[in-house]
């Protein structure tokens, strides 16, 4: 390796994602004879040497792309070369040796940017990576948030025109597009949309067409996102399927958009704008939908009293002559009651004195 691989301190993140693509292709597949140290030598001893408990790993195992996972969880805020000596361990000179002219050419974009008048700080507090970032900045004093970043292919550029003009222009949802908003002249681009990806856009919706499929950049940001989404625990990802195509497993675990079966029942933009949706806008939904209720509970209990009050009320001689009855009436069960009892015990006594003079003859 040269010594600007062995001098370098720029992170994992600053490689770009045909770099990363390639590392996940050689660390993913499972090796089973172990380094002279006695270390795993696929991505599994790469966790273990950065210090990754075994709970962790054991997610990651059931990731589509273990590597990319690991990246996003701990790796992206590693030195390279402090991974490269990491590899060295596990004695993966191919790995080395493969990623050498690729991760040459991303440090030297890197100091190429570093040393241009134009520098902007991507992962800094407030750094503006989108156009509408500056005038949001003076007027709020924030960086601008997005409802979901789209990812697409340049051919199909006419649906996306239809997603822009139904969820931000009948919606008012806010879409952050990688060709429209991010700020031309960007050194690194992906460091941009993964932290927009990470920290400012609240879903990401990939739209899956066999032009999707044929973009390194677009798979790298999927997988990203869902690692991302596993390390958060939230749903991250709003698949669109705009043309039918092979999509990636771990895909068909998500319910999808799907353009292709759109029918005359069936409201796909209503379906999309749904799961675009803010949470706690329905909290809100049901808050209200609980003041409705009490104010119904509240407008019955007045009826209730209301229906009372009009009731007729009765004259004070009609009350004293229904008290004079119930008093007459109840004298009279008494006296009766009385006199059933009396003629009970009557009735029980010769009984019992027959019964003592049979027991006493015999």
């Amino acid at each position: 390796m040269t010594d600007q691989m062995g001098e370098c301190n720029g992170n994992m993140y600053t490689l770009r994602p045909k770099t990363l693509a390639v590392l996940s292709q050689m660390l993913n597949p499972p090796k089973i004879l172990l380094s002279d140290d006695g270390h795993l030598r696929d991505w599994r001893g790469l966790a273990e040497l950065i210090g990754s408990d075994v709970l962790t790993i054991q997610n990651f195992e059931n990731h589509p792309d273990p590597f990319m996972a690991l990246f996003c969880h701990s790796l992206k805020n590693l030195k390279i070369h402090e991974v490269i000596a990491i590899l060295k361990k596990m004695d993966r000179f191919d790995v080395i040796d493969d990623s050498k002219p690729l991760i040459e050419r991303d440090l030297s974009l890197l100091s190429e940017s570093t040393n241009s008048s134009m520098e902007i700080k991507l992962f800094g507090n407030k750094s503006p990576v989108t156009i509408n970032d500056l005038e949001h900045l003076k007027e709020n004093g924030d960086l601008l948030q997005y409802d979901a970043f789209v990812l697409y292919a340049k051919e199909d550029h006419k649906f996306l025109n239809q997603v822009v003009d139904k969820m931000e222009g009948e919606y008012g949802f806010k879409l952050c597009l990688k060709d429209r908003d991010l700020i031309a002249g960007l050194p690194f681009e992906h460091e941009a949309v993964t932290e927009l990806i990470t920290n400012r856009c609240r879903f990401v919706m990939p739209i899956f067409s066999p032009n999707f499929l044929n973009s390194e950049d677009n798979k790298f940001f999927v997988n990203f996102t869902e690692a991302l989404g596993i390390e958060k625990g939230c749903r991250k990802i709003v698949p669109c399927v705009y043309e039918n195509c092979p999509l990636p497993k771990s895909i068909s675990y998500y319910s999808r958009l799907d353009y292709t079966k759109r029918n005359q029942y069936w409201d796909f933009w209503e379906k999309m704008k749904k799961s675009l949706e803010n949470p706690s806008s329905s909290k809100l939904n049901s808050k209200e939908e609980l003041k409705i209720d009490i104010k119904e509970d509240s407008s019955s209990s007045l009826r209730k009293e209301f229906l009372e009050s009009s009731k007729p009320v009765n004259s004070e001689k009609e009350e004293k002559e229904e008290k004079e009855k119930k008093v007459f009436f109840n004298g009279k069960n008494e006296e009766d009651t009385k006199s059933k009892n009396w003629l009970k015990r009557m009735i029980k006594k010769p009984k019992k004195k027959k019964e003592k003079q049979e027991a006493a003859a015999c």
